[in-house]
């Protein structure tokens, strides 16, 4: 069995060394033995770090801000010290971090559904009947008359009629795939529908 004292001078002589700066490694050539033996010393040594022993480092940094904060806080009002000002600020926000008081107390979560992007046929549709609204009553007027005369110049001919009797909205097309009228189609349709 080995000295309980050697050992403690063991790892009190590791934990001295890793705090200087040495690497695990050039402990373990120095002193002749494993890593895995070094980190088990200062596994030893070190204190263990739980809920309870964060409460304590928590608790006893805020008393030690605390006592900064005095000090300085009247350094900075009596001698009107812009510096200390600012150190008192400073110890104020790690305070705040610590304690979690700049963090948001409620998250609400929002769910964002995607509008639904209209399709090439409704964008047309809306175009054109965007123009025929912006007629006005007169033009309205004029286009009916005209369509009219080309219905009955049209009727003793045997191809079908280019004019509309009445124009009517268009609807978004419920077709769907290979049903839907094709491009060559839908531009010839803007087409009449701007003459």
């Amino acid at each position: 069995m080995t000295n309980p004292t050697s050992d403690d001078a063991r790892d009190d002589f590791i934990l001295q060394e890793r705090l200087s700066g040495k690497s695990a490694r050039a402990i373990s050539k120095q002193l002749r033995c494993t890593v895995g033996e070094v980190d088990a010393a200062l596994d030893r040594v070190l204190p263990k770090i739980d809920n309870a022993a964060r409460q304590r480092h928590v608790s006893l940094d805020l008393n030690r801000l605390d006592g900064l904060l005095e000090t300085f806080y009247k350094r900075a009002i009596e001698n009107v010290d812009a510096q200390a000002g600012l150190l008192c600020v400073k110890i104020m926000e790690r305070k705040a971090a610590m304690l979690g008081l700049d963090s948001p107390q409620q998250l609400d979560i929002v769910q964002v559904q995607a509008q639904k992007e209209p399709s090439q046929h409704e964008k047309i549709a809306k175009v054109i009947n965007d123009f025929w609204d912006r007629m006005t009553p007169a033009e309205k007027a004029l286009r009916d008359r005209l369509s009219k005369m080309d219905a009955q110049k049209g009727a003793g001919t045997a191809g079908p009629s280019r004019a509309e009797p009445q124009r009517q909205r268009l609807r978004p097309c419920a077709m769907t795939g290979d049903q839907r009228p094709s491009r060559a189609t839908v531009q010839f349709t803007m087409f009449r529908a701007t003459c």
